[in-house]
């Protein structure tokens, strides 16, 4: 009598349920107008360096403004923070949308983007964290991820028929829409307040350098495969957008055959499930350097779909189950900073290299630390 029970709580756990429905929204929203940022600028003459200088800037912003999001978390509430990103992220997109014919500075815009990225964030995780239940946290971690990826394979489709038959304003409008929309789901109860009562010195205190190492390694994984791969693979291999989203939209359809099941058993055992990514995630990064057709693409990010999969869900719920340890809003904090700060650095230390590959070398690398955590 156990199970019915079990799986029923779910559908009783109403601050998640309003979390998932705003995810969903979101990710629809900005799948329709994502057309991959880094390649937008290459196409309209930014240099290289430019675009990582863009990046490191951006997640610098993140970092510096994360100590600012988590107090205006606690004044205005976890759900407050996450609907004050919304109107800055319209924001950047107008200026980017309008990048061509004003000029704005880049780098100006990195800094919008970081600060409603810090915002966004860390009102998520700290109420991910509050709400979710520590026996049933990766099933919960694996729906959000579902609620995400089904909206994302679907916002380009959509996007692409507004943009074909009536515009680029339409879609922008489309957009904004929805960006506001997905915060009235959070509103449907009460919104939460965790007191900041501690000194920035005391965010770092205690920390384990094994996690510090875990979340240095997440930035920069993160960041060649958010960022410099879509580069690579577009001037390289693909040259197409039609091609790139295609290929990303059926990585993700396959990958979340993956997520409920990788979601049960880590629950029961998470870093075994954590260990099984790492290895293949280490693999694929190696794979990488030999990658040569779009059919090689297709195949390499499929299996990259499933490793990240296995390796996200646990991250996360580990990460949870950390924060639930101690205190939330000091730990998530700690988590967003180090991530950052890897991201940041590794961004950097791209500006100096001739080959985007070499890059693939500091995503394996950054695979193998997952094993600290």
């Amino acid at each position: 009598m156990h199970k019915p029970h079990h799986h029923l709580h779910f559908l009783r756990n109403k601050e998640l349920n309003e979390l998932y429905i705003s995810v969903a929204i979101k990710s629809f929203a900005l799948s329709m107008i994502s057309i991959f940022i880094p390649i937008f600028l290459l196409k309209l003459d930014y240099s290289l360096v430019n675009v990582l200088i863009f990046y490191a800037i951006l997640n610098a912003t993140h970092l510096l403004f994360t100590i600012p999001a988590a107090k205006i978390s606690s004044k205005y509430g976890f759900k407050h923070s996450i609907f004050f990103s919304i109107p800055i992220l319209i924001i950047f997109y107008l200026a980017l949308y309008t990048l061509e014919q004003i000029h704005w500075p880049i780098y100006l815009l990195a800094v919008v983007f970081g600060i409603s990225n810090a915002l966004y964030w860390i009102g998520y995780h700290i109420d991910f964290s509050k709400f979710s239940d520590k026996e049933d946290r990766s099933k919960e971690i694996g729906i959000a991820k579902v609620a995400s990826s089904v909206f994302q394979v679907l916002g380009p489709i959509v996007g692409g028929l507004i943009l074909t038959f009536i515009g680029f304003h339409a879609v922008f409008i489309t957009v904004s829409v929805l960006l506001v929309a997905s915060a009235i789901p959070l509103f449907f109860s009460k919104d939460v307040h965790q007191p900041f009562n501690f000194s920035v010195k005391e965010i770092f205190r205690g920390q384990k350098i094994k996690d510090t190492l875990t979340f240095i390694g997440h930035g920069i994984e993160s960041g060649v495969s958010s960022v410099i791969w879509p580069i690579f693979i577009f001037f390289t291999i693909l040259n197409n957008f039609t091609t790139l989203g295609l290929i990303s939209s059926l990585s993700l359809l396959f990958s979340l055959f993956f997520v409920f099941i990788v979601g049960k058993f880590s629950d029961v055992r998470r870093r075994p499930v954590l260990k099984i990514g790492v290895f293949l995630n280490t693999i694929i990064w190696g794979i990488r350097f030999f990658v040569k057709t779009t059919f090689q693409v297709f195949i390499v990010d499929s299996f990259y779909g499933v490793s990240q999969t296995l390796i996200s869900i646990p991250f996360d719920a580990l990460s949870y189950d950390k924060a639930n340890k101690s205190n939330i809003v000091k730990f998530i904090l700690f988590r967003e900073i180090v991530i950052q700060a890897g991201r940041v650095v590794l961004f950097l230390i791209m500006t100096v290299f001739a080959t985007l590959t070499v890059s693939f070398l500091f995503g394996g690398a950054g695979s193998i630390l997952y094993l600290f955590f």
